[in-house]
């Protein structure tokens, strides 16, 4: 037993690096849209003065090699697409980060039964999935506090783009504390911050207890 918790914990080392790569992957590809179409607005795109740099150009041509072979998986997802944000890439590195959560907290518990295997699903669904949701959430609604707060030329353009990805998780927050009431956007998008941020810890606490609870059973 001790050997296999050994290889589930390389593995999930393995994974916990790659994981990272895909992330890094993704914000150079977003940093890149956003300074390709920022020079663009500017009056046309030009690659040595306006577009990105060639470090940048080359690392994102580098971590295409690595992560595009596992991301490519998941391009078929259409309904991940919205606007000019392509979500695919945040499904693959969830699931990856699943398979890495179960097998890390397998390597620590070491043993099967059927409470263990729940305490490892419930685990390993919080941390790879609801947790990652909430954290590119609260991410997401910091970048459009800052946009809404922006006087550059190309910042409605990208609150535009990220508006629809925002709508339902803060019309919850709206409905749930301003109802009927006339409220600045950006006053709604605060709020939308503070609860999120509350939910990720309380819900951190709580999915920490279930599962310390069901480890002892």
């Amino acid at each position: 037993m001790e050997f296999i918790q050994g290889i589930c914990s390389f593995i999930a080392w393995v994974l916990g690096v790659y994981s990272t790569v895909i992330l890094i992957r993704i914000i150079v590809s977003w940093i890149l849209l956003f300074v390709r179409r920022s020079s663009w607005r500017s009056g046309g795109y030009d690659q040595e003065t306006q577009g990105p740099s060639s470090l940048l150009i080359t690392l994102d041509t580098v971590l295409g090699k690595i992560c595009d072979p596992y991301l490519h998986l998941f391009s078929g997802v259409s309904s991940l697409r919205r606007s000019n944000i392509d979500l695919t890439p945040l499904l693959a590195l969830v699931l990856l980060n699943f398979v890495r959560s179960v097998l890390s907290m397998f390597s620590s518990v070491g043993e099967i039964s059927l409470w263990t295997i729940l305490a490892i699903l419930i685990n390993g669904l919080w941390y790879s999935f609801f947790t990652f949701i909430l954290v590119v959430l609260i991410i997401l609604l910091i970048i459009r506090l800052a946009l809404g707060k922006s006087n550059t030329p190309g910042a409605n353009n990208w609150i535009n783009t990220i508006d629809p990805i925002l709508d339902a998780p803060v019309s919850r927050v709206y409905k749930l504390f301003f109802r009927k009431k006339q409220v600045d956007d950006q006053k709604v998008v605060i709020a939308s911050i503070v609860f999120y941020v509350v939910l990720l810890i309380v819900a951190k606490w709580a999915v920490k207890m279930l599962v310390n609870f069901l480890l002892t059973l």
